[in-house]
């Protein structure tokens, strides 16, 4: 089969898997799928993973007579993409979010392992994520959570098997997603991927949501990447940080404390309100006393401050932390840029 017959074969099965057909087209290889799939036939990760082998094996045969793994790869995403938008325009542009919706998460896990760097394409099945869900919650569970964990939480399960390839899913969406300099509107404000509220979790930002679960690596990870560590208007990662010190300021988890040292990186100075015994500011403000002196109450050093606004400027521009590599700086102060160490 050439690569550039595979997207109308690959449309062809993508329609027929979840219109009745699968077992029909694939017998042998599918022998315990049911030959009728009702809407919610790829709602359970089992099924939809059955049929990301089924995909890649028909990639992987594509690549050994053509040698084009990645055009293969690109082909089978393309074909789902044009599967769901064509599913959607049938219904009047409203997303039936049960098997046409979940073909983009066979997308997804497809692009993840055979490691698709073509940016448009990966953006653009981030695109029809967004436009059908306003949220990239099923993308980020699963690393705050684990994969198992998501499916109590929010009634599915993570596409990923573990919470470690959980979280190096992120990153490869993060990736593509700052390439692509792409911001989604979300209340008439425009933010990035990265800044997307979960709307599984009080529509707070995966930044919030990793520090009140105390995951330093997710909050790590997101936070290289330019998340917002304060804003005004919603509840933020540095009010999260400061009332989970509070509630365990006698015996103050290693994580938790390893969240503090991470935020700290990103911030200048953290300021304490004028209004300290309003109810609202009274709830975090003993884990002020848990803050660095020099970021509360003394200057920061110099070099840290020069840390600041370099992130800071480079986050304009979408070029953290891919930018920090092409300043040409010595390893060490790279990793200092890039928050991995004070």
């Amino acid at each position: 089969m050439r690569v550039s017959s595979l997207a109308l074969s690959l449309i062809s099965f993508l329609y027929a898997a979840t219109c009745r057909e699968y077992y029909t087209l694939a017998p042998d290889y599918n022998k315990n799928i049911p030959p009728e799939l009702d809407r919610a036939s790829l709602l359970a990760r089992y099924k939809r993973r059955n049929l990301v082998e089924y995909l890649s094996t028909v990639i992987q045969a594509c690549s050994h007579v053509e040698g084009q793994p990645q055009e293969a790869c690109k082909s089978a995403i393309v074909s789902a993409l044009n599967f769901h938008k064509t599913t959607r325009g049938q219904n009047g542009q409203v997303c039936l979010m049960g098997k046409y919706h979940n073909v983009l998460y066979v997308a997804a896990r497809l692009a993840f392992d055979w490691k698709l760097e073509d940016t448009e394409t990966v953006c653009r099945l981030l695109d029809e994520m967004f436009m059908c869900e306003h949220t990239f919650d099923r993308l980020i569970t699963g690393a705050i959570f684990g994969s198992r964990a998501s499916g109590v939480i929010a009634g599915w399960k993570s596409d990923f098997d573990t919470r470690e390839e959980c979280l190096e899913a992120v990153e490869y969406f993060l990736r593509h997603a700052t390439t692509g300099k792409k911001e989604y509107l979300v209340r008439k404000k425009s933010c990035r991927i990265v800044d997307v509220p979960m709307e599984s979790y009080g529509r707070f930002t995966p930044a919030t949501v990793a520090v009140q679960a105390i995951r330093p690596d997710v909050l790590l990870l997101l936070l290289q990447f330019g998340a917002e560590v304060y804003t005004e208007d919603d509840p933020c990662p540095l009010e999260a940080l400061l009332r989970r010190l509070s509630e365990c300021q006698e015996q103050v988890p290693k994580d938790l404390l390893t969240c503090r040292d991470v935020i700290m990186r990103t911030v200048a100075h953290v300021s304490i309100p004028d209004d300290v015994e309003h109810p609202y500011v009274a709830a975090y403000l003993s884990g002020m006393q848990l803050i660095p002196e020099d970021r509360a109450k003394t200057p920061a050093r110099l070099k840290h401050l020069c840390r600041v606004v370099i992130r800071k400027t480079l986050n304009l521009n979408c070029n953290l932390p891919f930018g920090i590599k092409k300043l040409g700086v010595p390893d060490e102060l790279e990793s200092f840029l890039n928050i991995e160490v004070d």
